[in-house]
């Protein structure tokens, strides 16, 4: 699955508005949305050491620094570290974590497998040479097709690959792959916090001091 871009983000939020609904020193709640419309709203909600991401993109509770908005700031821009920020999640929605099995991540390292054993098939037998290949080519094509409807399936064929049937090619360090990539929610909740921080700040900076 692809990504959302930072173009594609601001697509999606071009019209939201900011509604601060508790401030509260570090105690906040947040919600951003299009007004009259729920497609594409969240909110953000932070504690002392604690950050929940909820909306239409999933849920994300993240913990890091006793003010979170300290911890995903970018004053300049909308740089996002999503690996880096994974590792301090604690919980995500039922709907599934900040990653997901990816068909295009394991494409990728299929071919490149396949090009590292195509390249070093020279058995001194021209005929023989050729027919492993085309073998090899075959089975990845089928690999990869499983990986694109059926992950069960592809896992289970990984684990009773035959080398035998496929030219040769073995599948013994498959385990060692990740085929896992960032979801798209993910990402765009990542987006979305940077977001929402921006708006709160520039919200901040407009107040009437008391």
């Amino acid at each position: 699955m692809s990504h959302p871009t930072l173009e594609q983000f601001l697509k999606d939020v071009a019209h939201h508005q900011l509604t601060v609904n508790l401030d509260q020193g570090l105690f906040r709640d947040l919600t951003i949305q299009r007004p009259g419309c729920c497609e594409m709203h969240y909110h953000i909600t932070t504690r002392p050491g604690y950050l929940m991401f909820t909306g239409d993109m999933g849920s994300f509770v993240f913990t890091r620094l006793a003010d979170m908005f300290d911890f995903f700031r970018d004053k300049d821009g909308y740089d996002i570290n999503p690996g880096y920020w994974e590792e301090k999640l604690e919980a995500v929605d039922s709907r599934g974590g900040a990653q997901e099995f990816s068909s295009d991540l394991a494409k990728e390292t299929l071919i490149e497998h396949l090009q590292d054993h195509l390249a070093g098939i020279d058995s001194g037998d021209y005929d023989k040479d050729q027919s492993d290949a085309e073998e090899a080519k075959e089975a990845i094509k089928h690999l990869i097709g499983l990986a694109e409807d059926d992950k069960h399936d592809f896992y289970e064929t990984l684990r009773n690959w035959d080398a035998g049937d496929a030219g040769g090619l073995d599948m013994d360090c498959w385990w060692e792959w990740d085929f896992n990539d960032h979801t798209y929610r993910y990402i765009w909740a990542c987006f979305a916090i940077v977001h929402a921080i921006k708006l709160y700040d520039a919200h901040k900076s407009n107040e009437v001091p008391a």
